[in-house]
This record gives C-alpha cells, sequence and structure tokens, in this order.
C-alpha cells in the first residue's frame, strides 16, 4: 500500500540540513500527500540514538539513557516514556526504514530526547537547459531554454545590465557576444546564474516568459505610467498612533490617481498593486522596466521617529542622500527589504556606485520640482521641498522615477487628514497636476 501512495503522490524531492551539536546532515525527503518525509537513520546516527528497528512488524525503537520511543510504519500513535501521541502525519515504513514527518523533528524527536536540532529545507535550484543570444530587426534576445519556467531578475545600469536567474546552468559553453551585447559574461552558482553584460545603444528591455528582449526605445510621448503604492500586505509601511496603516492611504490615494490620469489623459497605467498585499522592493520596479513604461511614481506617506510635530509634503528622486533627515527617510522605506530576507542598514552603498551617469537623473529631479510645486499651490499643509536619497525601490528604474511622501501618518493632524477621503482626493489631484504638467514639458523637450 504505501508503495501504491509513494508512486500515486510523490513528486520532486526537497533536502533538509539538520543540523545538531556542531554537526549538521543533508538527507533527502520523499513527498507523500503533500507532506515531506525524511528517513530516521541518519537523523537517530547525529543525535547518538540508540536505533533498532524490527522489519517484520516495521517497528522502530529510538532510545537514549533513560529515554526511549516506539513508532511503527503506518500508524499514527507513538508511545515514549509511558506516553502515547497522535501524530498528525503517521510515520511510514519504505526502502527499509521508517520516514518521520519532517515538520515533527523538532517538536517529537528533539521533545523527547531534550535535542536541541535545526532542521532547514534546501530546495533544489531547477535546471536551466540552455541559453543563446539572437538578433531579432533591431533588438538583442537572451532566450532560455528550460523544462519548466524559472524566475528571472534583470537590473540595468546605463551601459551594463545584470541578469540573475533562479536556476542552475551546469553547462561549460560560454555566451558569444552578439548585436548590442559587447560583452557577456556567465556566473553558474550553486542555487542561481549570474549573467553580466555589456551593452551599447540599449535604453529598454522587455521581460518575456522564456526570454529578454534588449532595444532602443525612442521616446516621443508618455504612453505608460507605473504607480506604486508602497508598502502591503505584511509590510504595513509606517503607523500612526490613531491606527492608521500608510499602506492602506498609500493605495487609496493611488487609486484616485490612477482614475484621474486614465479619465483626464488616456494613458495607460499600470499599478503594482491594487488591493492589500505584498510586493518586494525590487519587484516593483521590476514591474516598469519589463513593461517599458515612461514614468514610476512610488506613493508614501511619512513618519518620523523623533518628532510627532514634523509634518508636510516632499518629493523624492534617486541620488545621494544630502542630509541625515533625507538618509532617514529613506532607511525607513528601505526597511521593507526584511521581509525579503535582505539587511536594509547599507543597501544604498551599491546603488550610487553608477548615479553619475545614470540617464534618467536629471528628468527625475525635473519630475520632482514639478509634483512639488502643484504642492506648495494646491495643498492644505507645508510643503517640504524636493530631496534626493537612496530609495531601494527606485534603484535601477530605467525611466524618470519618483517617491512622494504625502504627509506623516506620525503627526496626529495630518493622520487625521489622510484617514479623509477629501484629502486624498487632494493629494491625488496636486500629484496628478504635477505629472500632467511634467509631461507636457518633457514631451515639448523630446520633440524639439
Amino acid at each position: 500500500m504505501t508503495l501504491v501512495l509513494l508512486s500515486l503522490f510523490c513528486i520532486l524531492p526537497n533536502k533538509y540540513e539538520i543540523a545538531f551539536n556542531n554537526r549538521n546532515i543533508l538527507v533527502e525527503s520523499e513527498r507523500i500527500e503533500f507532506q515531506d518525509y525524511v528517513s530516521l537513520k541518519p537523523v537517530a546516527e547525529l543525535l547518538n540514538l540508540y536505533y533498532v528497528l524490527d522489519n517484520t512488524t516495521q517497528r522502530l525503537y529510538l532510545s537514549a539513557q533513560n529515554r526511549k520511543l516506539v513508532l511503527i510504519g503506518n500508524i499514527s500513535t507513538i508511545t515514549y516514556n509511558g506516553f502515547s501521541k497522535n501524530m498528525p502525519f503517521a510515520p511510514l515504513f519504505i526502502y527499509g526504514d521508517i520516514y518521520f514527518p519532517a515538520n515533527e523533528i523538532i517538536p517529537t524527536i528533539g521533545g523527547i530526547f531534550e535535542k536541541l536540532i535545526f532542521i532547514k529545507e534546501i530546495k533544489e535550484a531547477p535546471l536551466i537547459n540552455k541559453m543563446s543570444l539572437l538578433t531579432r530587426g533591431d533588438s538583442t534576445v537572451l532566450k532560455f531554454n528550460w523544462n519548466r519556467t524559472i524566475d528571472f531578475d534583470v537590473q540595468f545600469l546605463l551601459n551594463r545590465v545584470v541578469v540573475e536567474i533562479d536556476g542552475r546552468y551546469k553547462k561549460k559553453d560560454k555566451l558569444k557576444p552578439l548585436g548590442a551585447i559587447k560583452s557577456a559574461k556567465l556566473i553558474p552558482y550553486t542555487t542561481y546564474t549570474r549573467l553580466e553584460f555589456d551593452v551599447e545603444d540599449i535604453n529598454a528591455f522587455l521581460e518575456r516568459e522564456n526570454e529578454v528582449v534588449f532595444y532602443h526605445k525612442i521616446s516621443k510621448k508618455v504612453n505608460l505610467i507605473v504607480i506604486d503604492p508602497g508598502h502591503g500586505g505584511i509590510d504595513p509601511g509606517a503607523v500612526g498612533k490613531k491606527g492608521l496603516y500608510e499602506k492602506d492611504a498609500n493605495l487609496a490615494i493611488a487609486k484616485y490617481l490612477d482614475r484621474l490620469i486614465k479619465d483626464s489623459l488616456g494613458i495607460k497605467i499600470i499599478m503594482t498593486r491594487e488591493k492589500d498585499i505584498y510586493l518586494s522592493l525590487k519587484a516593483r520596479t521590476s514591474i516598469a522596466n519589463s513593461n517599458s513604461a515612461d514614468l514610476f511614481v512610488s506613493i508614501h506617506c511619512n513618519a518620523s521617529a523623533k518628532s510627532s510635530k514634523m509634518k508636510g509634503f516632499e518629493t523624492y528622486f534617486l541620488s545621494e542622500a544630502r542630509t541625515t533627515e533625507a538618509r532617514a527617510v529613506a532607511m525607513r522605506e528601505n526597511a521593507s527589504l526584511k521581509f525579503d530576507g535582505i539587511e536594509p542598514t547599507d543597501v544604498v552603498s551599491d546603488i550610487l556606485i553608477d548615479l553619475a551617469q545614470t540617464a534618467h537623473l536629471e528628468e527625475s529631479n525635473r519630475f520632482a520640482e514639478f509634483i512639488q510645486d502643484n504642492a506648495k499651490r494646491q495643498l492644505p499643509i507645508s510643503s517640504r521641498g524636493v530631496k534626493q536619497a537612496g530609495f531601494y525601490v527606485l534603484r535601477g528604474a530605467f525611466m524618470p522615477s519618483i517617491l512622494i511622501e504625502c504627509a506623516f501618518v506620525s503627526n496626529l493632524e495630518e493622520e487625521k487628514l489622510l484617514k479623509q477621503k477629501s484629502f486624498r482626493k487632494k493629494l491625488a489631484y496636486c500629484i496628478f497636476c504635477g505629472i500632467k504638467n511634467f509631461i507636457y514639458d518633457y514631451e515639448r523637450r523630446l520633440n524639439r
């Protein structure tokens, strides 16, 4: 019966690293009915447990000092030290050994024998069969071949492109430069593959399921704007004293802005999120890049840990922070990186290396000034001006990009305003006017 179950429900195995007393083992699991099972024999050896298995009765005895555990294959009840316990998933007798649910190793085995065990799932990186470069018209295409779709990320910094793929590439063949790609470096790692390209006369790219298309985009008008409501899901952003979540205010303002632009300007809008979901900072910029957006607008609300009196509206573009205050704002927004397991303390050091060459730095500054000028004239709160700082969400955005801090949720007066539908609409209209004025100026200069 067990073998039938195994053939019906097994899928690609995961591996688990199990550590105890500065020693560790790597065991391969069997996934049966959506539950991972690992062999208990190597675990017993790691923990110095006495291991006796009766193959006839499928009964396993584990013991150490005065502690004893008895379990039987395919029976969910186990006995230990005179007690009984019903397991949510029964141990299984397969391949001549007892296999135990991986997620019960620590609470059950570790608990009964008082062993401090650490267990970590090691997911096998999928295999990339082939990568190649080809030309298609005036474009240069990086093409992938794989058995199932693998996630990848493209980072664009003027004349340099980095592509990181969540898969292994075992082949030794190199990528030969072609078309707009003047040099190509392929670096295989255990769990991912990195490609580094030097490119010429390329300022845009499109991501598809199994390829990246690099090309030279000639902009004559703004056709697509990406609006990014900051934070969301498990990341609430700043939280006001009266309970306002920044993520909620950001989304409401962004939705009003989306409607205004579509109704009045007829420009296509992509929202990075349209509901309360979490999205990584990198993914937000990737949405703009992969869709070849013309403008990127990230909507936020401000907060100050030092003073509840700080208030006002300010607009940022990506550059090195000139003040301690601007640096603190960037650090607060970059703190969302912790949800992706990235230490946010000094992420901007790598961001700023190529900023002197960034083609859209001047336009981003100009864009921010148009937004802030409208805020100064239209809003009932103070204007804090245009500032610059190292916001991770703006990193690698290959178009004019800004981050707006609408008001302070840490200020009781402004938190109260931010809860009001009428004030959110005023903020959206102010931002809309700034975008409209910038587009008029931008397109006029593009078409000179």
